[in-house]
């Protein structure tokens, strides 16, 4: 069976909540009897994986056209060069394009990352080609993938027979965080909607923060945030991962996600992967991820937050995780209940 797989940027050590789904997902299948290619953007490519086939495509690098660009090309590749039996869409952007291909005679899967429509960075006209998006893609998928039970009881009202909900997933490490850090983490992009101005209003006064990332496209909001942050004296050392990524998640004293709007936050499940003390915003899809009470504050409640950084960095307590992980968040779970969606089709 041969499955394309778009809405990507890139793979294989790409920042991205999408792009790790996708590199954790598909490194799994590519050891089935599927014929798995992605479709990535050319201006993201880090490193080949090597074992899935990746077509590299141009796009124009403009947050209001990468994505358009970039889709028009796959759907041309697709059209001539591929046709798949499957092609899986991320991300309701893109789902713009599943009725052309299923015109040309794909089956069609839409993994639903989130409601990108809500996220700060978007003005009026671009949500509302997201929310059309989002309304396309579910339409005419055959399939549609959730990450979790919030998203599925906000978009079942209609086609509730075609929605499934199928998490990220993470892996368990052996190495744990032993609570004796002494400096905030917090990592993610440079947005409004990871609510790190939260985080920077709420700091004790000489606390040691570090919050890994960066803007994808520069905006006055991430402009504004780095150099608040530099005032402060944050520690900002850019997009982090592999052995620099776990230092800060083992040597941390609290990781914080202040975030006001997510899909399902690979930070928070690594976070937990690692045993570190947690202080997340109580949004409905942190709050299903079943932390203990302690672990949560009112959304955008700056000064609940500060009290609770303040009581937190004076806690040594390390917590285990690795149950709800290991139920809920099982990357080998995960896979073979796609697989089982593809071969449904």
């Amino acid at each position: 069976m041969k499955i394309s797989v778009v809405g990507l940027r890139g793979f294989s050590g790409v920042q991205g909540g999408i792009e790790t789904h996708c590199e954790n997902l598909y490194a799994r299948l590519a050891k089935t009897d599927l014929n798995i290619t992605i479709y990535g953007r050319k201006k993201y490519r880090v490193r080949d994986s090597v074992n899935i086939k990746t077509v590299w495509l141009p796009c124009i690098h403009n947050q209001y056209l990468e994505t358009i660009s970039y889709m028009f090309f796959a759907f041309l590749h697709i059209l001539l060069f591929n046709k798949p039996n499957i092609v899986h869409i991320h991300g309701i952007g893109p789902a713009l394009f599943a009725p052309l291909f299923k015109w040309i005679g794909c089956k069609v899967i839409l993994t639903h990352h989130g409601a990108d429509y809500k996220r700060g960075k978007w003005g009026f006209f671009a949500k509302k080609v997201l929310k059309t998006g989002e309304k396309i893609g579910i339409k005419y998928a055959n399939r549609v993938i959730v990450l979790n039970e919030c998203s599925k009881k906000s978009l079942s009202d209609f086609y509730a027979e075609k929605i499934i909900v199928i998490p990220n997933g993470i892996e368990l490490s052996e190495r744990k965080n032993n609570g004796q850090g002494k400096f905030i983490f917090a990592i993610g992009r440079f947005v409004k909607e990871k609510g790190f101005d939260d985080l920077l209003n709420a700091l004790p006064k000489t606390t040691h923060c570090i919050i890994a990332g960066r803007a994808d496209h520069n905006s006055k909001y991430s402009w504004n945030l780095v150099r608040k942050a530099k005032k402060l004296g944050v520690e900002l050392p850019g997009f982090v991962q592999d052995e620099a990524k776990e230092k800060l998640f083992l040597e941390c004293g609290l990781f914080v996600i202040p975030s006001h709007h997510e899909g399902l936050p690979f930070t928070l499940l690594e976070a937990m992967s690692y045993g570190c003390r947690i202080l997340a915003s109580d949004i409905p899809v942190h709050r299903e991820v079943g932390l203990p009470e302690e672990c949560y504050f009112p959304c955008g409640d700056v000064k609940r937050l500060a009290d609770s950084l303040n009581h937190n960095l004076q806690d040594s307590r390390t917590l285990d995780y690795d149950d709800i992980l290991s139920e809920k968040y099982n990357w080998d779970k995960i896979s073979l209940k796609t697989k089982e969606v593809y071969d449904a089709l």
